[in-house]
């Protein structure tokens, strides 16, 4: 009987500790780096979300009309967002495509674009959607997309600064 309990916690433990061991851990607010943009930020990780979103205002799709969405698939989307400090930075990037966005507010189309995102050194690519977060305090949010295999998040660690 000893055997088979221990077993079972050996394993339990040890599913634990061998996620420990490669995926970093991470709190409720991180600050990152957004690597197109030589640009810092806080942001919010929310694993509600299951997509990465970026403030975006003034957008421009270069060489299209910003209400063509799937036409302008492929092309360059210029957009500013703002540093930690607040301040105006324009982000250049490929359109990947457009994704419809359902949530308490009602549904919404998003463009999509790549991005090189996380903590200095450990930067990764992933697909941001891109939406006006002005009235919102943390204009980077991380979802699923970015956390899946390389993180674990833990509330209680204390928000960056």
């Amino acid at each position: 009987m000893k055997s088979v309990f221990g077993a079972v916690l050996a394993l339990t433990l040890g599913a634990s500790a061998v996620a420990a061991d490669y995926k970093q851990v991470i709190g409720p607010v991180a600050r990152l780096n957004v690597i197109e943009a030589d640009l810092e930020m806080m942001a919010r990780i929310d694993t509600g979300a299951s997509k990465t979103s970026i403030h975006a205002e003034q957008m421009e799709v270069l060489g299209g009309n910003l209400e063509d969405w799937d036409d302008n698939i492929g092309k360059t989307l210029r957009f500013v967002t703002q540093d930690i400090s607040g301040e105006p930075v324009t982000i250049e990037a490929p359109i990947a495509k457009v994704s419809h966005i359902r949530n308490s507010q009602g549904s919404e189309d998003r463009y999509v674009v790549p991005l090189r995102i996380g903590p200095k050194g450990q930067e990764k690519e992933v697909l941001v959607t891109l939406k006006d977060r002005t009235p919102m305090t943390y204009k980077l949010l991380i979802g699923r997309n970015w956390l899946k295999g390389d993180f674990l998040v833990d509330v209680e660690l204390p928000k960056e600064k």
